[in-house]
């Protein structure tokens, strides 16, 4: 619907003068001015009308009024003109001097259109109902073309949507979140909000709507200050008049990846900085923080109870990604409780669990907890280390994906690993020296699918599968570590897995993924390794966009 025009918008013109019925007949064009007509819009300032032949005009033209009946163009009578001229037009009048309007052609065109094949030919007439039309001006041939207010906000919406959305962003499948490439995700949010932001200046409308998605995603990678970021926290609570939710309230994603100085953990760290507050409905949660390169060894610190409490109580029912890096310990005796409250929650990463003796008065009582059937019903992505934890978890219904970065793997993972062994598909393993019991694992893991495993020096592919190959297993992703191809390692092992494969112990095997970057000594041999799997029907993919499941993502 277009919007009604107000007197402001409309050009005042002079008054005409008033012409007795004596002058009409024997006046000259230079008496009175013409009146010139566009699409039922008057320019002389008199109300429109419509051309018709002169048998079928129903009223009189304002020339065969007599002149008793011709009331004097006072200030008065203008306002009424005007009035008259909103009423009749049904067009959006657009400012412009009166010398611009009068430059236009007396006559629109009314060229025919060439109808397509099978439809009925259709004339350009004025007398076609304008009402989701609006007139251009500026332009060389004026035209009329549809206005974007006269479409839907739904549609407006749509637009703005499929224009700025970021998919990967929110995807939380086992599958998105092992093969995402963050930087390249990074990049995809960060021009997503610069494409929000120049819309939301558009014009109003789009603000309107703009504005809904403006701050659906935070992504901070350098440090403000504390100061700066609660102002900006008190920014996103902020209500605005004849809004119903805040700014903060429409944030989806909040992700904190910058590197810090300090190297303990502040009470303002509980609720960074008051973000989760000004936030209350994350459905994901990425804090990634990197400290500065150390001479001796990597400084980490380690977070608070009151931090993973104000995590649970918040987000118990919207959270569905939590990731903490490596630079952050976790408290150990914090895992299970946040977790028995975080019903949503489907992927958890959790790289460093610190050891630090919890308060007992502090660790009485967790308010929002789930009955025991209830809890983590939806975890299918564990990363990091927390499977190392004894009593972390229980019963995991949709379990898909584990991450093992340690050679020492307790009982207590080797029970879980037994009890959802029907629905683990994918598995990541950090391949050590020191022992070799991933061979013991792979076979606890019947439904196997996917294996990722990091290629350590002085590794081969028989402390890796086991001695009678796997049913199941189809994708291999090898992350690569070291540069020096002549080591013993997976990579140059692979003559002793192409036989494994020729043997038939890998009977649903059909493909092999580099991760990481591909030196110089790696490229060696490659091309005459990746022939051979070609002609078995396995294919050979580098992807130096994947890195390991540990540190940081």
């Amino acid at each position: 619907m277009i919007p009604q025009v107000g007197r402001s918008h409309l050009p005042i013109f002079p008054p005409l003068p008033v012409r007795s019925r004596s002058a009409q007949k024997g006046s000259s064009p230079t008496e009175a001015p013409s009146v010139e007509r566009v699409d039922g819009v008057s320019i002389g300032g008199l109300p429109a009308t419509r051309s018709h032949p002169p048998a079928t005009r129903s009223h009189h033209s304002l020339s065969s009024l007599p002149s008793r009946q011709m009331p004097m163009q006072t200030r008065s009578k203008r306002s009424t003109t005007v009035e008259q001229v909103e009423r009749s037009s049904r067009v959006k009048r657009v400012k412009g001097s009166f010398q611009s309007l009068a430059k236009r052609p007396r006559k629109l065109s009314m060229s025919r259109v060439e109808p397509d094949e099978g439809s009925s030919p259709v004339t350009h007439s004025p007398d076609i109902f304008l009402s989701r039309t609006e007139l251009i001006h500026g332009s060389s041939s004026d035209m009329y073309c549809a206005s974007i207010n006269t479409l839907p906000v739904e549609i407006v919406r749509d637009i703005i949507r499929l224009a700025t959305e970021v998919p990967v962003a929110f995807d939380t499948r086992s599958e998105s979140v092992l093969d995402e490439n963050r930087v390249a995700t990074r990049r995809l949010i960060i021009e997503s909000i610069k494409t929000k932001t120049s819309l939301s200046i558009v014009s109003k409308l789009f603000h309107i709507v703009a504005d809904e998605y403006l701050y659906e995603t935070l992504l901070l990678t350098k440090f403000p200050g504390c100061a700066s970021l609660r102002r900006f926290a008190a920014f996103l609570r902020k209500k605005r008049r004849g809004v119903l939710r805040s700014r903060g309230e429409r944030v989806r994603r909040l992700e904190l990846n910058f590197f810090f100085h300090t190297y303990e953990w502040t009470t303002s760290w509980d609720s960074l900085w008051g973000l989760l507050p000004a936030c209350p409905n994350l459905e994901a949660l990425l804090f990634h923080l990197r400290s500065y390169p150390d001479l001796y060894f990597r400084r980490t610190i380690c977070c608070s109870e009151q931090f993973a409490r104000n995590i649970a109580r918040r987000y118990g029912r919207t959270l569905r990604n939590f990731e903490m890096g490596e630079a952050i310990e976790f408290p150990q005796h914090c895992i299970q409780p946040m977790l028995a409250c975080l019903e949503s929650l489907e992927v958890i990463y959790v790289c460093g669990n610190g050891h630090h003796t919890p308060n007992p008065r502090a660790s009485k009582q967790w308010t929002g907890m789930l009955p025991t059937g209830n809890r983590v019903k939806h975890l299918h992505t564990i990363l990091g280390e927390i499977l190392r934890l004894e009593g972390a978890f229980h019963s995991l219904p949709r379990l898909r994906h584990i991450s093992l970065n340690k050679s020492y793997v307790p009982p207590t993972v080797l029970d879980l690993l037994r009890l959802h062994a029907g629905s683990i598909v994918s598995l990541y393993y950090a391949q050590n020296i020191l022992s070799a019991p991933l061979p013991v694992i792979l076979e606890t893991l019947p439904n196997l699918e996917h294996l990722l495993v990091q290629d350590y020096r002085n590794t081969a592919w028989d402390k890796v599968l086991p001695t009678q190959g796997h049913s199941k297993l189809r994708i291999l992703t090898v992350f690569l570590i070291y540069s020096l191809y002549e080591e013993r390692t997976m990579l140059s092992d692979m003559e002793s897995l192409l036989h494994t494969v020729e043997e038939g112990c890998l009977p649903q095997f059909k493909k092999i993924r580099l991760g990481g970057l591909l030196r110089y000594g790696h490229r060696q041999g490659l091309p005459e390794l990746g022939e051979t799997w070609s002609r078995l029907g396995i294919t050979w993919e580098e992807r130096p966009d994947l890195k390991p499941m540990h540190g940081s993502l």
